[in-house]
């Protein structure tokens, strides 16, 4: 792997964050709180997105990061093609399912059908 390709994908990964809402800013930790902040790592995750996590849970309202928003996606894809694949005519004990709900951390989500796919806020949760 090149220097100059690394380069060019932080330099999209900046531009990425910057267009989702987010800033950089940098501060100084002392030796008690980075191992506090390494205690709270989830796997694959860096300090800094430590930090941001813990901060956007205690802080303020949760914004979606561009991850977040891939892997619902990704979530509400898989949940239309179980419903599909369990519709074929092969399927000779009926379909299983044929409606689903995609959730949010925050409950919102999607209404996941054969047919459609409906977005809805955590008050207006469809039957």
């Amino acid at each position: 792997m090149s220097e100059s390709s690394f380069d060019e994908r932080m330099a999209r990964h900046r531009e990425m964050l910057a267009a989702a809402g987010f800033s950089r800013v940098s501060f100084f930790l002392c030796a008690e709180a980075r191992r506090n902040l390494a205690a709270l790592r989830q796997r694959g995750e860096s300090q800094s997105a430590v930090l941001n996590r813990l901060l956007r849970a205690n802080v303020c309202a949760r914004n979606e990061t561009p991850q977040e928003a891939r892997e619902f996606a990704r979530r509400v894809q898989r949940a239309r093609n179980e419903i599909l694949h369990s519709l074929r005519p092969s399927n000779v004990n009926g379909p299983y399912i044929t409606r689903c709900w995609v959730l949010r951390p925050d409950g919102s989500g999607c209404y996941v059908t054969a047919d459609d796919v409906q977005e809805f806020d955590k008050d207006s949760r469809p039957p």
